[in-house]
């Protein structure tokens, strides 16, 4: 694994880093198009304004499904979105892309996908859980292993896990099928390793905050279409898009919200049964 670490510096004099993770904006090459009853390029374009309103961001994770259909037009829509923002994206892949050629499509944009991140006291660690033509998703022994030796070597740094699938149960049947395979297994890795603050994911499409042992789970909205929580089929939640704030303290404490956007333009199909 190539471990290209990016650097961000943050703003706030007392040291802490404020992090903002977007998720699954499911962009097509044509920014017109509407799945599933929402425009997710107007939508993301509406998340991105008001994000660009909060104060103090210091870094914006953006946590797999870029694009709905793998096009370099769609990657460079979600570049061409952010770059409002003036600040550091970093993305990984989720089970809709395509890693290859989302890498390749943000090649020269001002989106990385580093493995790692140095935050200030904190780092956080980029995991790729993808598999090529499952929704579901795995941590491979080998990123587990070099996951390890990571956190081995930063007994006393503060840190987030970032990934795309849940390692945990929903509560959604229909949604729990295509859960991260080995969720449980990877866990029990990190529990291991108390500098483990916090695991971030998407792919959800709803908002989630618990804990596992000691360990934090936290599941971002969509910055497009809405699951509705505790359903057993597929049902989409009227409820608007949004993406999450984390304000990171240097003693590893971390404060969070999710934010959504009001007025309630964004209507979902409420005929759809799946995508």
């Amino acid at each position: 694994m190539i471990e290209r670490v990016e650097s961000i510096v943050p703003q706030a004099e007392d040291g802490s880093v404020i992090l903002a993770q977007l998720s699954d904006p499911h962009l097509f090459a044509d920014r017109d198009n509407v799945f599933l009853g929402i425009n997710p390029y107007n939508s993301l374009s509406q998340v991105v304004r008001q994000l660009s309103d909060e104060p103090g961001v210091d870094l914006v994770l953006a946590s797999g499904d870029l694009s709905q259909d793998h096009s370099e037009a769609s990657y460079r829509q979600f570049a061409d979105l952010v770059a409002p923002l003036g600040k550091p994206v970093v993305a990984l892949p989720g089970n809709h892309d395509a890693i290859n050629f989302m890498a390749r499509s943000l090649a020269d944009t001002q989106v990385a996908m580093p493995p790692r991140v140095m935050m200030g006291d904190w780092q956080m660690i980029l995991l790729n859980s993808a598999v090529t033509g499952l929704p579901s998703g795995h941590v491979p022994l080998i990123q587990q292993s070099w996951l390890k030796r990571i956190l081995e070597e930063t007994e006393e740094t503060p840190t987030l896990i970032a990934l795309h699938h849940h390692p945990v149960p929903t509560n959604c049947a229909w949604l729990d099928q295509h859960s991260l395979d080995n969720g449980q297994e990877f866990l029990a890795l990190l529990s291991r390793y108390p500098q483990v603050k916090a695991v971030l994911f998407g792919h959800i499409h709803q908002e989630m905050d618990c804990h596992v042992g000691g360990l934090r789970l936290l599941a971002v909205p969509s910055t497009s279409i809405q699951f509705l929580p505790r359903s057993r089929g597929f049902v989409l939640d009227s409820r608007q898009p949004g993406y999450r704030l984390l304000r990171l303290y240097p003693d590893g404490s971390i404060d969070t919200q999710v934010k959504r956007l009001t007025g309630g333009e964004f209507v979902p199909d409420p005929s759809a049964s799946g995508y």
